[in-house]
């Protein structure tokens, strides 16, 4: 069990006083051991291919950045200005320019996995200055186990770097809010979240100021009375300040193509329904955030009920109940943006996911007493019933956990089984059960570990309960959680992600096409990443009456992009090289005969076909949506 009182971090670090220099050796030394095992975690699938469109368009601004020197406002394979602020961009081109390399998915994806790291490092010192180091060790281990996390380290996209600035600039903002202001945490704070501006825009601006709002409204305080206090206004001015570096210039130099008009969108219009002028885009129900972190913190999001008990009953010890609040008050602030805008993504759970780690650990922490132990000063008449709830779902978990690897074991020997569930699934989720399946099948050394370890926690879990031992218990599913999380990441995201990437595709087209001219029905970024440039769509003129006779164009498109062809054109169509890629949509490389030729053009005239494949189209396809 914890002392019940670990405040020698909180102490000094709310009060500013110096710690003792071999203290500060220990917690600098918890610190780099945090961030470098969260690095190992985290890292596994860095390398995997890009799917879809978001990622090799980041890592094309990338490009931008590092060969061509545009700094301010870079272009993607397309000449598309990136007008959001470009700081995450910029880190990858100065990690590319260090390492002397090319930029490829490990490079684009590094600022995320150095954010990752840190953000599990930040939580394991803030647990530890909260509740204990055995606390903050969980914190950090139940965050690097929670897929929602962990899977978004590998990712080139921004919110994983966002996500270390919004942490970083609560937690300095911590001791001002409680009244124990100065000048140099006013700086850090002004400058942390002027550079946090620069990586997303102004959200995460609007996060902490909701997320304040909320904690004074909890702890019955009236966040008003922050106006007429100095530190706040110069805290902003100096986030501002920091902003405008980037801001100002940007508007100045794209001002010329509407960069103002695209920075509302990206920012409110987003956030608005389209009947009340919003773009309307990536527009869900309002409990769409809400079901994606329960989903994206499974399995521990089952233990959210005794969380919520442990506040309702003030079940949290007093020298950890305004710290578990102020963890409450940013994870409530990210769920009640996002859900109230329009705009939802996925993406957006991550700034959630890390208060929650540390609430989590803290039900496992001596801020929660036994239940042969008084309960809290203050605490309801149901406070008892918070750790007997706590080690009833941790034991649920387990079992569940273990029961359900055995449960695979004995599947997979059923073919007839395999076969049937798998014909039920979405197209994605079977290709995630195909791959774990078949790992189970031949028990590759993966898998194995996956399933050692599962029964390693399930042990641990089981005899924790057993023995009342709160940490115990905690350390169980947290080996739990992390067996799942590696698992999924390093293996099951990046084996499907290779039968869905264009990757192998587009060298195939690049290598069959040679010199001729190539189109695409529209642009495609991920294709344009890799087949080493902007493949420009077909112009209207080509789609509407072909090339003219005797020219060889190529044409790689989507079975619903082909509906932007004329029938006579699509009719004249040669098939090339079907694609191997998953899904239920796959493009395929054609080669555009001329009409006028009719039926008299033999794929002999130009390529063999694929001897799969036919070489004429029918005139009658779906209708396509709007092209983006």
């Amino acid at each position: 069990m914890l002392a019940t009182n670990p405040a020698p971090f909180a102490v000094a670090d709310r009060n500013g006083g110096a710690i003792a220099p071999r203290a500060a050796l220990r917690r600098f030394a918890s610190i780099a051991a945090a961030f470098a095992i969260a690095l190992a975690i985290l890292s596994l699938g860095i390398s995997a291919p890009f799917e879809k469109d978001v990622e090799p368009q980041s890592a094309q601004w990338v490009v931008d950045i590092a060969h061509h020197s545009n700094w301010l406002l870079p272009h993607d394979y397309y000449d598309l200005v990136e007008r959001k602020p470009p700081l995450f961009y910029w880190l990858g081109a100065i990690g590319v320019k260090l390492s002397g390399g090319n930029v490829d998915e490990a490079r684009a994806r590094m600022p995320s996995l150095i954010a990752g790291a840190a953000v599990s490092a930040l939580v394991m010192d803030w647990a530890a200055a909260d509740l204990g180091s055995a606390a903050g060790w969980l914190a950090c281990f139940f965050l690097l186990g929670m897929y929602g996390f962990a899977a978004r380290a590998t990712v080139a996209l921004t919110d994983m770097l966002m996500t270390f600035f919004l942490i970083a600039e609560w937690r300095v903002l911590r001791a001002q809010l409680d009244d124990l202001v100065s000048a140099p945490r006013t700086i850090a704070a002004g400058v942390i979240l002027g550079v946090g501006i620069l990586v997303k825009g102004p959200v995460i601006a609007v996060l902490i100021a909701l997320a304040t709002v909320l904690y004074f409204a909890i702890d019955h305080r009236n966040p008003l009375r922050l106006a007429i206090r100095v530190w706040p206004w110069a805290w902003l001015a100096i986030a501002l300040a920091t902003a405008a570096t980037w801001y100002v210039p940007a508007f100045i130099a794209g001002r010329a193509d509407a960069w103002s008009g695209v920075f509302m969108d990206e920012n409110f219009g987003h956030f608005l329904p389209a009947r009340m002028g919003g773009t309307g885009e990536a527009a869900r129900p309002i409990y769409y955030i809400v079901v994606r972190l329960l989903g994206g913190t499974l399995p521990l999001s089952f233990l959210l009920p005794a969380l919520a008990l442990a506040f309702a009953q003030r079940a949290f010890a007093p020298f950890a109940r305004r710290a578990m609040l102020y963890q409450l008050a940013l994870a409530l602030a990210v769920v009640a943006l996002f859900s109230a805008s329009s705009a939802k993504r996925d993406d957006y759970i991550l700034p959630a996911i890390p208060p929650l780690a540390i609430l989590l650990a803290g039900l496992f922490s001596g801020a929660i007493p036994a239940p042969e132990n008084s309960p809290a000063p203050g605490a309801g008449p149901r406070a008892s019933y918070v750790p007997i709830l706590r080690d009833l779902t941790a034991l649920a978990i387990a079992l569940a956990m273990f029961l359900g690897v055995a449960a695979s074991v004995v599947l997979v020997r059923a073919t007839n089984t395999i076969e049937r569930f798998i014909a039920h699934l979405q197209s994605s989720d079977a290709s995630f059960a195909n791959v774990f399946l078949t790992g189970m099948t031949h028990l590759r050394p993966p898998f194995v570990a996956f399933a050692t370890a599962v029964m390693i926690g399930a042990t641990v879990t089981v005899s924790g309960f057993a023995r009342r031992g709160p940490l115990r218990i905690a350390a169980g599913l947290a080996t739990l959680c992390l067996a799942g999380s590696m698992l999924w990441t390093g293996l099951l995201k990046p084996e499907v992600a290779r039968t869905r990437s264009l990757r192998p595709f587009a060298a195939e087209v690049k290598a069959r096409v040679g010199a001729a001219p190539l189109y695409l029905a529209f642009m495609d970024p991920e294709f344009a990443w890799y087949y080493g440039g902007g493949v420009r769509p077909l112009p209207r003129t080509i789609a509407k009456s072909g090339p003219d006779s005797g020219a060889t164009i190529y044409f790689v498109a989507r079975p619903n992009e082909l509906a932007r062809l004329s029938p006579s054109v699509r009719r004249a169509l040669i098939v090339e090289l079907p694609s191997s890629v998953l899904g239920g949509n796959p493009p395929t490389l054609y080669l555009l005969a001329s009409p006028g030729n009719g039926t008299t053009q033999t794929p002999s005239e130009r390529h063999l076909l694929s001897p799969h494949s036919s070489s004429r189209l029918p005139p009658s396809l779906p209708t396509l949506p709007r092209a983006p």
